[in-house]
């Protein structure tokens, strides 16, 4: 996964504040057992609710330290005239057919629910990262479908 070093170091922050989650986690459960009666783990709903949650976080601390582990950091320049993390970029996007649009995207390092965001290592992302005005190239979109990319301008 490539990453800037300021998108890793936000990655690190939120396994770190996983990492905080689970302990919260574990002393519910560990309460839930205490306030039992008689058995203190079947038939006790707040030991089984914690437990749940438990294995939800620790899925989400692996995967994120799986994703951690495979990080590539890549370096911002100062260059105006190739695309990096944060540029705007002018965009025709070909779908083949005679569909094709031209639209404005902004490339981040990390997902964003902003519209006319696409990501660093998204299809379109990787294949317009560090390339210049006039690139063209093409990628395959998650639903196996071919784009050709054609850089217009970076704003």
């Amino acid at each position: 996964m490539l990453l800037t070093q300021k998108a890793y170091e936000i990655k690190k922050m939120e396994l770190e504040a996983l990492k905080e989650q689970l302990k919260e986690v574990r002393k519910e459960k560990a309460i839930a057992i205490i306030q039992a009666d008689g058995d203190s783990r079947h038939d006790n709903f707040g030991f089984e609710q914690a437990e749940i949650q438990e294995r939800g976080v620790i899925k989400q601390i692996e995967d994120l330290n799986r994703v951690l582990a495979n990080v590539e950091i890549v370096k911002e320049t100062q260059h105006t005239d190739i695309v990096q993390v944060d540029s705007l970029v002018k965009l025709e996007l070909d779908y083949g057919e005679g569909d094709s649009e031209i639209t404005t995207l902004k490339l981040q390092a990390l997902p964003s629910h902003q519209e006319g965001v696409v990501t660093l290592n998204s299809p379109i992302g990787k294949t317009i990262f560090m390339q210049k005005e006039g690139f063209l190239g093409q990628c395959k979109l998650g639903e196996g479908n071919i784009v050709k990319i054609h850089i217009l301008e970076i704003l």
